[in-house]
């Protein structure tokens, strides 16, 4: 999703609608915002909880290059593994309604492993074939409440009837998240009593990336945030995210970006989603 509003979402900027008891364990919220940023070159990023986009204005759809490149209509899936991916064509003033899962929910939804989605990005028919695609559309066609409505009533009936929630899996995110990436994958399976093969198994499985990839792309976000937003030195952000130095961040930065830290603040303009 566009690295903008997941700023927004990731420091509780948005309101945010909860889920039915029902899906507690698989939906985190929802989100209704108005795109009011860039319409070019936004880049797209995740925080390992994946997320379904409905866009609910017309032209009804959305461009990725880079890392990725996918036309989507209506609706999509944003999971795991965007690097120096970019939204090309977000129109200002679409309306989007996200859905964002718990880190493991839309694997326990789907009955599937991470590695089972295959990709990063996927239309809501790839998963869900024609009852997705005509979900988006009749969404698409409603308004307000009407479409959390429909939109639970769907999900409802595709919960299985049985769902082992990974509880330990979550902690273990959790503590990723409360120490902003800054943690070591050691010092989480001490403080949780885990296996570090049963850790790195079920990473894997359930986000599609080991902890220490985990870790990285946290700790990364949130020194991106900071550059969003701070007018500190770049050396002053990389050692308050804790990168050993300001060429470690750099690295990091053309990883995921594909971009230098410093091409980034001379482009970036903040854009707040209006609510």
């Amino acid at each position: 999703m566009p690295v903008d509003l997941l700023a927004h979402i990731f420091m509780e900027r948005l309101p945010l609608a909860k889920p039915d008891p029902g899906l507690a364990d698989i939906v985190e919220g929802y989100y209704h915002v108005t795109w009011e940023g860039r319409e070019k070159d936004v880049w797209a990023s995740l925080d390992g909880a994946p997320v379904l986009v409905f866009l609910l204005n017309a032209p009804y759809r959305i461009t990725f290059r880079g890392g990725h490149n996918r036309v989507f209509n209506r609706a999509f899936f944003c999971s795991f593994g965007l690097q120096d991916t970019y939204i090309t064509h977000l129109p200002k003033g679409m309306e989007l309604l996200v859905v964002r899962f718990t880190n493991c929910g839309l694997y326990h939804l789907l009955q599937r492993p991470a590695m089972g989605i295959q990709r990063a990005l996927c239309g809501i028919g790839e998963i869900w074939g024609k009852p997705g695609e005509d979900l988006a559309e009749t969404i698409c066609n409603s308004r307000g409440k009407e479409q959390l409505g429909l939109l639970e009533a769907f999900l409802l009936q595709e919960l299985p009837a049985y769902t082992a929630v990974n509880y330990m899996l979550q902690s273990a995110v959790q503590l990723i998240r409360d120490h902003q990436g800054r943690i070591a994958v050691s010092d989480i399976c001490s403080r949780l009593r885990l296996n570090y093969k049963w850790l790195e198994r079920n990473f894997r499985r359930y986000l599609g990336v080991t902890p220490k990839a985990y870790l990285s792309s946290i700790r990364f976000l949130h020194a991106y945030f900071s550059l969003m937003q701070n007018d500190a030195d770049l050396i002053s952000i990389a050692l308050d995210s804790g990168y050993y130095d300001q060429n470690h961040f750099i690295r990091d930065c053309r990883k995921y970006t594909g971009q230098a830290p410093s091409r980034i603040t001379s482009l970036y303009q903040p854009a707040l989603p209006v609510l």
